[in-house]
């Protein structure tokens, strides 16, 4: 069973998170992989800590990154986008299927459901606010990182700009991860920035770094004679990345290093 180690808080400011994004040398994959979409079409209702969720292949695990979170800590929902009063907040207005949720900070954790290495290679994606607050959003209102690890505790992150709302509120947008998705990991971990007017963005210390996700694209399978790095690959400014495994639960809380 993998084992999920506790994301400590972090701030980023908006212009180095963009510079995070940029391109990387591309690894090479000598084998075919299979593709898979995650759609959510299956999910239904709020979501506590500690659930899972499982699709194409692939497990997700819903946590609320919080010292003694249990079963009734409430970490997000999947949300019925037909339905106007699916979400009692500032939720995306231009997805009629269903999509996931992640409220309160939370994180969500991706592994393939047979424990081989995949690639992540897209999403759709946008930031959930508060309704009383929507004239108040900057033109990006936070940030989605995605943050995979390998086995041998290395990781890379991609952080997606979120953007504010539109006259008719937040919306989908859609996301191609690049030279990201060039690279395996064992699990990939989603977690959301809420960013002001200044554009520092701010994780795991607001409840406010909240995200609707939707169409993951995924891919299984991909060779395992892709060399490991032997440090983190880090987008941009080579930043350090989180410092454990995400695999091996430590006592302590990892954190992110500039």
């Amino acid at each position: 069973m993998i084992r999920h180690a506790r994301l400590a808080p972090t701030t980023l400011g908006k212009t180095l998170a963009m510079l995070c994004s940029a391109t990387l040398g591309a690894a090479v994959l000598a084998a075919p992989a299979q593709a898979a979409t995650i759609g959510f079409e299956n999910g239904y209702g709020a979501v506590a800590h500690g659930e899972t969720y499982q699709e194409s292949g692939f497990s997700l695990y819903f946590d609320a990154n919080k010292t003694g979170a249990d079963g009734s800590s409430g970490v997000g929902a999947f949300v019925d986008g037909s339905d106007p009063w699916a979400c009692d907040m500032a939720c995306p207005v231009n997805n009629s299927s269903m999509y996931y949720g992640a409220f309160n900070d939370s994180v969500v954790w991706i592994t393939a459901e047979d424990g081989n290495p995949f690639r992540m290679l897209g999403l759709d994606a946008s930031f959930i606010g508060n309704t009383t607050e929507l004239g108040g959003y900057p033109a990006v209102s936070g940030l989605l990182r995605a943050q995979g690890f390998r086995a041998d505790g290395t990781s890379s992150f991609l952080d997606l700009a979120l953007d504010g709302p539109s006259s008719a509120g937040f919306e989908f947008g859609g996301y191609d991860f690049g030279a990201f998705s060039q690279l395996e990991f064992m699990e990939v971990a989603l977690f959301g920035f809420v960013c002001n007017v200044s554009g520092n963005c701010t994780a795991f210390n607001t409840n406010q770094g909240q995200f609707a996700i939707d169409n993951l694209n995924l891919e299984a399978g991909a060779s395992a004679d892709v060399p490991e790095p032997a440090t983190a690959l880090l987008f941009g400014l080579g930043i350090a990345g989180l410092a454990a495994s995400a695999r091996r639960r430590r006592s302590n809380s990892l954190a992110i290093r500039a």
